[in-house]
C-alpha cells in the first residue's frame, strides 16, 4: 500500500558516484581544475567508470576537458542567480513556443505525458527515486515544446534543463509539491487537448513562475550557506 505523501521536503539522495561528484563540486570540496587520477583515487573508480561520469557532466553542461590534460568544472548553474535566470528564460520560451505559427498538437505526446503524470500521482511520486522524478518533470516540458515545430526552442530547453539538474541534485525534493506540479501538468494537457492554446500558454507561464517561487528560496538558502563557508 502506498503511504500518504509527507508534507516534509526530503533531501536528495546522493546515491551514486555521479551525484557524489556533483555534490562535491557544488559544496566546493573539489577544485575547479582536476586530474583524472585525482578523481579516480577520490571516488575509487576505474578509468572507464570515471570517463562515463565526466562525459555525462560534460553533456549536462558543467564540465569540460582541458586542452592537453585534465578537466575543468564550470560555475554555470552553480549559483542561485543562474538558477533563477534559467527559470526566467524558461518563462519566456515555453509559453511562447505554444504560440508559434507552426505549433501543432501531437496526440501521441499528449497521451503519453498524461499517462506518465497520472502514474506519478497514483504511485510513482512515493516510490521513485528523486532523480527519476526530476527526469519526468523535465521530460514533460521538453516533449511539449517539441510541438512548436521550431527545433531551436527544443534544443534550448534541453540545454538549460541539463544545466539546472546540477543545482537540483543539491536541492530538496518536496514530494508533496510534486503532487501539485503533476496536477498543473495535467491541467495544461487538458487545455491543449481542448484547443485552448492561448490559455495553455498562460497556464505554462504561471506554472513556471510558481515553480521558481517555490524552489528559489531553497536554492538561495544553500547558496548563502556556501558563500559563508568560503569566507570562514
Amino acid at each position: 500500500m502506498v503511504e500518504p505523501v509527507s508534507d516534509e521536503a526530503r533531501p536528495f539522495e546522493v546515491a551514486n558516484d555521479y551525484q557524489r561528484l556533483a555534490e562535491d563540486w557544488l559544496t566546493d570540496k573539489i577544485p575547479a581544475e582536476v586530474t583524472e587520477q585525482m578523481l579516480r583515487e577520490r571516488y575509487d573508480l576505474t578509468k572507464a567508470q570515471l570517463n562515463d561520469i565526466l562525459l555525462r557532466a560534460a553533456r549536462e553542461g558543467w564540465a569540460e576537458r582541458k586542452q592537453g590534460y585534465g578537466w575543468r568544472f564550470l560555475p554555470v548553474a552553480k549559483t542561485a542567480e543562474a538558477f533563477e535566470q534559467i527559470y526566467r528564460f524558461r518563462m519566456l520560451i515555453e509559453p511562447a513556443a505554444m504560440l508559434e505559427p507552426e505549433f501543432r498538437l501531437d496526440r501521441t505526446i499528449i497521451d503519453e505525458q498524461r499517462r506518465i503524470q497520472m502514474r506519478m500521482l497514483d504511485t510513482d511520486i512515493e516510490r521513485l527515486p528523486a532523480e527519476r522524478l526530476l527526469h519526468n518533470g523535465a521530460l514533460f516540458h521538453e516533449e511539449l515544446i517539441k510541438m512548436s515545430n521550431n527545433p531551436f526552442f527544443h534544443l534550448s530547453l534541453v540545454r538549460v534543463n541539463r544545466m539546472r539538474r546540477l543545482l537540483e541534485y543539491r536541492s530538496r525534493v518536496d514530494r508533496s509539491r510534486t503532487v501539485r506540479q503533476c496536477q498543473e501538468h495535467l491541467a495544461i494537457l487538458d487545455l491543449l487537448q481542448q484547443g485552448e492554446i492561448v490559455e495553455a500558454s498562460f497556464a505554462m507561464r504561471r506554472h513556471l513562475g510558481g515553480a521558481l517561487s517555490k524552489k528559489s528560496p531553497i536554492t538561495w538558502s544553500w547558496s548563502q550557506h556556501s558563500q559563508e563557508k568560503q569566507s570562514e
